[in-house]
């Protein structure tokens, strides 16, 4: 990671891209991918900490799926975009960075499109990036691992689900340290 070798909850938000309906079914290890991603929510949510959901030309590709949906409730917004990158779209990146966040979590599809282009983008901003090795996936899995090993090239961190969770705990005296374990197991 760029300037910290470590997230801090003061700086830090979820960023979950492109989740969808119509992409999910072909995704490799889309069940346990999507268990990672709704832990990760969970985990933020249990946290406090800002959700940024994305979609990708929903008209074509369709809304993101009912099991994060129910999850994330009715408060929560959908940024739509057809640009792969996040921050490819002007009023997408302008509303990111007015969040002015300094660490962003991505998890979500396509590890080596959406993703890693975001990440890439990110990093670029001068943000550090935490990308969840098990809550991101692609079709194939040639390209999922080629998508870590150049996000990685790039200095974006790879790590999980469950370290990024108790790195952002940091104490098992933090109020929110029972609920944390309770759903990592």
């Amino acid at each position: 990671m760029g300037k910290q070798d470590r997230l801090d909850r003061k700086h830090t938000a979820l960023l979950v891209i492109d989740v969808q309906e119509k992409l999910i079914k072909y995704e490799e290890r889309s069940v346990e991918v999507l268990q990672a991603i709704q832990k990760a929510i969970k985990g933020f949510q249990i946290l406090q900490l800002p959700i940024v959901v994305t979609e990708q030309y929903p008209q074509g590709l369709g809304s993101t799926v009912a099991g994060l949906k129910c999850l994330l409730g009715d408060q929560q917004r959908y940024l739509t975009k057809t640009t792969f990158s996040c921050l490819g779209d002007p009023s997408l990146k302008n509303e990111i960075q007015a969040m002015g966040i300094k660490q962003w979590v991505i998890v979500g599809i396509e590890a080596h499109v959406c993703v890693l282009q975001t990440a890439k983008d990110l990093i670029r901003e001068g943000i550090d990036v935490v990308v969840l090795n098990d809550a991101i996936t692609s079709r194939s899995i040639y390209d999922f691992s080629t998508a870590i090993a150049e996000m990685r090239d790039d200095g974006i961190r790879i790590s999980s689900t469950e370290t990024i969770l108790f790195e952002l705990l940091g104490n098992s005296e933090a109020p929110e340290f029972k609920k944390i374990s309770q759903l990592v197991k």
